[in-house]
């Protein structure tokens, strides 16, 4: 039986698993998470993280991302962007701050501060690491690429304004941002390759709506894919293989992520379109399977159905991956508290029995279970 980080690092390396790994964190609900962990809900609260920790070890999972911890009993949902606390912001200010934007790169560095950079992340991380009992880490850090996200510092109305009247400015904007991420991500192999992390980064901005790409994948091609690829050269060149997170539907900028050096996805809401066969025919650009993190739907699967029903999708995105190649069992975003327990623990048990060595191929593309059973 294969340890849990070997387990992690044979299928990141596309060696054989014994079982396919799986990764927890994204939990919401205090009951929720206080019953899959076996505690009350007074004995989760004297430790919350302690909490999170037992859950996903009853869940048996191999890595855990940096995980939500709730608080507060009566809390329904995590944080929003709310669009009215931006109102008073118009798209210039976004132009104003790249006319600010030093043409020097060492100018730039300037604003940059390693040793800060790396205190930063061992408060984050390590006393986090130090409880885990085990379980992995799969470091995850939204930061890592150029920030296509500027509409949480901006609100999405001046954002995509400014998209639209300044794309050459919001483009300087990113390349500066990805300058300062480069650094900052030579900081983290460093502490990564010190603490002995298993090579996979969780990182990406959501960059997608239901319908499609936020803005015009000709916008991106131009102005972004090139500083998200400037900024994550270090983990490609370090052999470390990085993950897009995927909200909406991403299935229009699959090619380029892959172009900008990213090797797998995280998320998928297939109601959007999103198909895992077309993504599994994807290589990177070195060649390799893509790795694929996800399999549980949050959206529809999880909150409005069945444990059968749950099992159906395990069994879609394994076929989907010929038998699990490259899959990483994980919740596509996080489970609300609508989420009955029993769905979340029915496919990790799943894959608790489920050996991918004796896969013989179900030899067609099946369609999404959840929608067979719900077409409209």
């Amino acid at each position: 039986m294969l340890t849990k980080k070997q387990r992690l690092i044979n299928q990141i390396t596309g060696e054989d698993v014994d079982r396919i790994p799986m990764v927890g964190g994204w939990n919401l609900g205090v009951r929720n998470v206080a019953e899959l962990a076996g505690l009350s809900v007074d004995s989760y609260l004297k430790d919350p993280l302690g909490g999170v920790i037992k859950a996903n070890h009853r869940l048996g999972v191999d890595a855990i991302v940096p995980p939500i911890v709730p608080v507060d009993i009566d809390s329904i949902r995590a944080g929003s962007l709310l669009e009215a606390g931006f109102s008073e912001i118009e798209p210039e200010a976004l132009k104003e701050r790249a006319d600010e934007i030093p043409d020097n790169v060492n100018e730039i560095l300037k604003k940059f501060d390693a040793v800060q950079a790396e205190q930063n992340y061992r408060n984050a991380w390590e006393p986090l690491m130090q409880r885990l009992d085990g379980i992995e880490f799969l470091a995850t850090a939204w930061e890592a690429p150029a920030n296509f996200s500027l509409y949480f510092q901006y609100g999405y109305e001046a954002f995509l304004s400014a998209v639209a009247l300044y794309p050459e400015e919001v483009g300087r904007i990113y390349w500066e941002d990805a300058i300062i991420s480069r650094e900052r991500n030579k900081v983290l192999i460093k502490l990564m390759q010190e603490w002995d992390l298993i090579p996979m980064l969780f990182c990406g901005h959501d960059i997608c709506v239901n319908r499609g790409p936020m803005v015009d994948p000709d916008f991106l091609k131009k102005y972004y894919w090139q500083h998200a690829k400037l900024s994550m050269e270090p983990f490609l060149d370090a052999g470390i293989r990085f993950i897009h997170h995927c909200d909406g539907n991403v299935m229009p900028l699959v090619d380029d992520m892959i172009d900008a050096g990213f090797s797998g996805f995280q998320g998928f809401q297939y109601e959007c379109g999103v198909d895992p066969y077309e993504l599994c025919k994807r290589r990177s650009l070195k060649g390799e399977v893509p790795l694929i993190l996800g399999g549980l739907s949050v959206s529809r699967t999880l909150p409005d159905g069945k444990p059968d029903d749950v099992i159906a999708d395990v069994e879609y995105i394994l076929n989907a991956t010929n038998g699990g190649r490259g899959l990483f069992l994980f919740t596509s975003n996080v489970t609300g508290v609508e989420v009955p327990v029993e769905n979340i623990t029915a496919g990790y048990e799943y894959l608790i029995n489920y050996d991918p060595r004796k896969y013989k191929g179900a030899g067609i593309i099946q369609e999404w279970p959840w929608l067979v059973k719900h077409p409209e």
